[in-house]
């Protein structure tokens, strides 16, 4: 049988489908590959990162008040809350080792970006958590030396289950934007190296900031220290403001990694 112009046989039909169902299977496949990959690393360097802090957080303030001397200020936050420079550094390292090489076994520039989106929310929450008990933490030894605690920077207290929660959530989109950030920085230097890489990455700094401002974390969120006075507006506050930096995160990295080239 021949088929007239402008119709479709059941062959081509089938033919179509099939082929768009290999691509969305390999599509995911590639996803998940990135995903596993930056879960991994987020995890391994998070355990490091933790530990350390976790020790310097208990023994900084010990020693002052061994050897003497006033600290009335929280090493963790007055750093910016550092971790969200590992989830940068971790998109970075991720999409600059790998992209090339992802690409060239049938992957896209676009499962690289899901791929971090999805291992970064996954992992932020672990992230948040243990934000939230070195606050704790850190709390208690200044309880336990006498000292005057001024707070931690969090969205709100952490003396309720609703502060926990919401900075936890806080912290989540602060993991994802900022490996989305550092994923495009990377694709910025690679596409306009010379004249445009350097201003490009100072752009990046757009949804970093919208994070941190909502957060009430991070070095842009310094002058906003101590919180929400209101828990109903704490809580859309760092919801609503980290789902606009994370969905601004990610649609720069998709753009960005578009134009991104593939050759050495």
């Amino acid at each position: 049988m021949t088929a007239t112009p402008g119709t479709t046989t059941p062959g081509t039909a089938t033919t179509a489908v099939t082929s768009a169902v290999r691509r969305r299977t390999a599509e995911r496949a590639a996803v998940r590959k990135v995903r596993r990959r930056v879960t991994r690393s987020l995890l391994v360097s998070g355990a490091w990162f933790w530990a350390i802090w976790a020790a310097f957080v208990a023994g900084v303030p010990a020693a002052v008040d061994r050897w003497g001397g006033e600290m009335p200020d929280l090493t963790y936050d007055l750093s910016g809350a550092p971790a969200r420079w590992v989830a940068l550094a971790v998109g970075a390292i991720v999409a600059g080792s790998m992209l090339r090489l992802h690409v060239a076994a049938g992957g896209t520039r676009r499962s690289v970006v899901d791929g971090v989106l999805r291992a970064a929310a996954l992992v932020g929450p672990a992230y948040g958590v243990m934000a939230v008990l070195l606050t704790l933490g850190e709390e208690r030894v200044f309880d336990a030396l006498d000292r005057s605690w001024q707070g931690g920077a969090t969205p709100l207290p952490l003396d309720t289950v609703a502060g926990i929660v919401v900075t936890v959530l806080g912290e989540t989109f602060v993991v994802v934007t900022y490996a989305l950030v550092g994923v495009s920085a990377v694709a910025a230097f690679r596409t306009r190296l010379i004249v445009l890489g350097p201003l490009l990455v100072a752009s990046l700094l757009v949804p970093c900031a919208i994070v941190d401002l909502a957060t009430r974390t991070g070095l842009f969120g310094i002058p906003l220290r101590g919180g929400y006075d209101d828990v109903a507006l704490g809580a859309v506050g760092t919801v609503v403001g980290g789902l606009v930096a994370a969905a601004l995160a990610t649609v720069v990295a998709h753009r960005l990694l578009r134009s991104v080239s593939l050759r050495p």
